[in-house]
């Protein structure tokens, strides 16, 4: 990566982080009050107040200080995508990666930023304010947590490690094969988690905790900060047939430290017909 290029992008993760710490305690003290929860999609598909607060915070810091920049975010206050964005950064946002879990009180969420340009995912920022996590890479310089150097574990096999998933909003029509996937897991895997927020899911992984996570429904906010900090802490990440993953059109991902990614593949091939039902 060019000297310039690398200062334009550690000097917009540096002005961005700078504000997360009074963002993450504003949510924190939001969270145990009214959220005025409502619901997109179908019931278990969730928006607080919150979500469009962060959000609006985040893009109103982007525009002011960045404004050739162009924005992605979930919760739609600003939408595009890495075609419009051209050679020009590429922020993807997600205020709160996590949603039903902070509707419910629980601490695991995050704010997930994910930074692009020329169609590669060149940084990204997970902040999980309730677990005090802050994670951070850049491309080909590393990954860190709390800005220490991190790396995926080394375990040979799954059943050595955790395999964490995750089940999309419209679980109930592809029940079956998710189902079948998640019995190979409990046959092979040495320990099952389900959190509920990709972006952490992928640094959990990317600090070692996790030997693997596969997932099917993810949409490029739950995907770029995340799967880059995975990376770059030695994860391999693939599509769910092991081809480079596409953050704008991949149907699902597996995730792994490298050692296990045949066996995960393997165990979650199920999840290929849950993608086209």
């Amino acid at each position: 990566m060019a000297t310039n290029q690398n200062d334009a992008i550690q000097g917009r993760l540096d002005q961005i982080e700078s504000i997360l710490p009074a963002l993450g305690k504003e949510l924190l003290e939001w969270q145990s009050g009214d959220l005025g929860v409502l619901t997109k999609s179908n019931t278990f598909d969730l928006l607080t107040k919150a979500d469009k607060a962060s959000e609006a915070r985040l893009v109103e810091f982007i525009s002011q200080h960045f404004k050739d920049d162009v924005i992605l975010a979930e919760e739609g206050s600003s939408a595009s995508n890495a075609e419009e964005a051209g050679d020009r950064f590429l922020w993807i946002l997600d205020p709160i990666d996590g949603t039903t879990n902070y509707a419910n009180g629980l601490p695991v969420w995050a704010i997930s930023i994910g930074l692009m340009q020329d169609s590669e995912v060149v940084s990204g920022i997970v902040f999980a304010p309730g677990m005090g996590l802050c994670y951070r890479a850049v491309k080909g310089g590393g990954a860190t947590c709390n800005g220490e150097p991190i790396a995926v574990n080394k375990k040979a096999s799954m059943g050595e490690g955790i395999i964490a998933t995750g089940f999309p909003y419209d679980r109930a029509k592809r029940a079956e094969p998710i189902c079948r996937a998640l019995e190979n897991m409990l046959r092979e895997a040495g320990g099952i988690r389900r959190l509920g927020a990709a972006a952490l899911d992928f640094c959990l992984l990317a600090d070692g905790r996790y030997t693997g996570y596969y997932e099917i429904g993810l949409k490029p906010w739950d995907f770029a900060a995340g799967s880059l900090i995975a990376e770059e802490a030695g994860a391999a990440v693939t599509d769910l047939h092991g081809e480079t993953l596409d953050i704008f059109n991949s149907a699902g991902v597996v995730a792994t430290n490298g050692r296990i990614h045949d066996e995960l593949l393997q165990a979650a091939q199920p999840m290929v017909e849950a993608t086209v039902m």
